[in-house]
């Protein structure tokens, strides 16, 4: 059972680099959605 958990934490880690790039692109992506329409909504709001 521990070699079968090292086996897949070491291919987790190894997958990790591309998913955890992917999971950074989503969150950026969301936090400037967000912001923008946020900001767009605040900039409509005084005029």
């Amino acid at each position: 059972m521990m070699g079968n958990m090292m086996d897949s934490n070491g291919v987790g880690m190894m997958g990790f680099g591309i998913l955890g790039w992917v999971i950074n692109i989503i969150v950026i992506g969301f936090t400037v959605y967000f912001a923008t329409k946020l900001a767009l909504k605040h900039y409509y709001d005084k005029k």
